[in-house]
């Protein structure tokens, strides 16, 4: 093949990755619970350090479905469960909220017909340690079963979830984005503007040709 055939090959593969990556992002940031149902996919920012050194803060968590029948232990993956926040109710109890976490799992086990799972962190699994415990939205201990599960962790992509947070937030926040717009369009037309000055500057100043 030519250099020119190799050159048009890479921008074919070049485009069709960036528009795939848009098209997540974009998807992640403007119908996020509909990421997986599309794309079999989804992406999730790591924000707790419990899974460090393997998986560090800010790192995004590529997560895929999985059949119940795939689960393996060992493996790691992300689940919904409810985890206590700082507010507290009328009557002093802590109020928990669904969230979902990144952990390894740690054993399957069938009771009652549903298939119980249990988790553990990274310095727990690596050290032997107990199991995690888990509790509902009223604070009590539950068991988390494969229907809690969103998928396993397909691979991680380290820090770019820094990105997504700020990016979140401008599109969440339509005030803080009008003005990024605002002065992206300021930037844009001075930029113009003093292209334009250095191009009449330059007429003025050439010596006449007649």
């Amino acid at each position: 093949m030519t250099h020119q055939t190799w050159k048009t090959i890479g921008n074919i593969i070049f485009y069709t990755l960036a528009s795939f990556l848009f098209a997540f992002f974009m998807m992640e940031l403007l119908f996020p619970s509909k990421t997986m149902d599309v794309l079999g996919f989804k992406g999730y920012v790591v924000v707790s350090p419990s899974m460090e050194p393997e998986i560090k803060v800010n790192d995004l968590v590529i997560v895929t479905k999985v059949n119940e029948d795939d689960l393996e232990v060992g493996q790691i993956i992300t689940f919904y469960t409810y985890l206590p926040t700082i507010y507290q109710d009328d009557e002093g109890h802590t109020i928990y909220q669904k969230n979902t976490v990144t952990h390894y799992l740690a054993e399957i086990t069938e009771e009652d017909g549903k298939t119980i799972i249990k988790t553990k962190d990274y310095t727990k699994y690596h050290n032997n340690g107990s199991y995690d415990t888990w509790r509902d939205i009223n604070g009590d201990p539950v068991e988390l079963t494969t229907e809690d599960i969103i998928g396993k962790v397909s691979f991680v992509i380290p820090w770019i979830g820094i990105i997504i947070t700020i990016a979140m937030v401008i599109v969440r926040n339509p005030i803080f984005l009008g003005l990024i717009v605002l002065n992206v369009t300021i930037i844009i037309i001075l930029i113009r503007y003093i292209k334009k000055s250095k191009g009449q500057t330059n007429d003025v100043g050439r010596p006449d040709s007649n």
